[in-house]
């Protein structure tokens, strides 16, 4: 008898914290606006910003969000996975999914593309290193509000799987 009022218990116990934890508890995940201290902008650039730091960029409209690829140094081979996997994006939010923007150098060789910015390098330094704050990231995401709300290093599968689930987060798609 005593054997099985221990076992009840120890069945009963999980089923209790699941149903606990399913009434009340929330699962909300948030994804963090970047660049909220002065201290995490670059002091190369001189930027006097109010903070949380927003994008205003003279060349490159982002202001229903967008997200911004950098593609100087890339061959044509990258060029075409980087939009491919950008494409990905497009499919995954449809009409909610941000503007894709391609900001190329004037002497790259890549194929021409729509809602491309081709810059001199000085433009494209200035606008990668001081306006987007991208430092050595290829995809820069920002929001509605002009924050940044994510770098990412490269378009490969694992980094565009992030931003999905970035955009998920901040678009509540989850």
């Amino acid at each position: 008898m005593r054997k099985g009022l221990l076992l009840f218990l120890a069945l009963l116990l999980p089923v209790i914290i699941f149903l606990f934890l399913h009434s009340f508890g929330k699962n909300e995940f948030e994804v963090p606006i970047l660049f909220q201290t002065a201290e995490e902008l670059p002091a190369n650039c001189g930027l006097e910003a109010s903070l949380p730091y927003q994008v205003q960029s003279d060349k490159v409209d982002v202001t229903e969000g967008a997200i911004v690829l950098f593609s100087s140094g890339l061959s044509n081979a990258m060029f075409d996975d980087a939009l491919f996997q950008l494409r990905r994006v497009k499919d995954e939010f449809d009409v909610d999914a941000p503007e894709i923007i391609v900001v190329k150098k004037s002497n790259d060789q890549s194929p021409k593309v729509e809602n491309e910015m081709v810059m001199n390098a000085a433009e494209y330094e200035q606008e990668q290193q001081c306006v987007f704050l991208a430092g050595t990231n290829q995809i820069v995401l920002i929001d509605a509000e002009g924050h940044i709300r994510g770098l990412y290093s490269n378009a490969s599968l694992k980094e565009i799987d992030r931003l999905i689930l970035e955009l998920k987060i901040i678009l509540n798609k989850y």
